[in-house]
């Protein structure tokens, strides 16, 4: 488990979004950014590597799947994300089974 402490111009619009219903939890949200920090260092690492005189097979070349997932989930509106119920993570057996809702943690 991590620990990750911001500095508070950062953390009060990501608990905002949070709390607008963007994303489910701070979790959900920090999942994202985290992604997006790994396509970046990716990018980062690939430009300073050494370009090979190997063609480059089209199958490695296609995005990995959270890329894919992140480009689909930009052009949902808004108002689509606001139609998710808020702990739809902590419940998603609820949602996805119709199973009884289990006791909200304190």
């Amino acid at each position: 488990m991590m620990t990750i402490h911001l500095p508070e111009k950062l953390e009060s619009p990501i608990l905002a979004a949070v709390h607008s219903g963007r994303f489910a939890s701070v979790d959900e949200a920090m999942v994202e950014a985290a992604a997006l920090l790994v396509q970046r260092l990716e990018l980062e690492q690939a430009q300073a590597s050494p370009p090979t005189a190997e063609p480059v097979d089209t199958a490695q070349a296609r995005k990995p799947i959270w890329e894919r997932i992140l480009e689909r989930s930009a052009a949902i509106p808004d108002k689509e994300w606001a139609k998710l119920p808020a702990d739809g993570a902590e419940q998603h057996d609820h949602y996805s089974y119709g199973t009884p809702k289990r006791p909200s943690k304190p």
